[in-house]
């Protein structure tokens, strides 16, 4: 019944075309900042997984019966 309103519906939320021109550089800081923060948090996590495993790697070659 409502299906040939649905062109001519109007989103309540985008009034105009975001301008290109002036970007909003408090958002484009966030979006750099934040994106920084997942590297170095993903880095930093790729470094203690490595020194763990290089850890267990040694701890797998020591064979000797007198520690077990």
């Amino acid at each position: 019944p409502c299906a040939p309103f649905l062109g001519f519906a109007r989103s309540a939320f985008v009034a105009s075309k975001p301008s290109s021109a002036r970007p909003n550089w408090l958002r484009v800081g966030l979006a750099f900042a934040t994106s920084a923060a997942l590297w170095a948090i993903l880095i930093r996590q790729h470094h203690e997984d490595v020194l763990e495993y290089e850890r267990r790697k040694r701890e797998g070659e020591h064979k000797c019966t007198g520690c077990s």
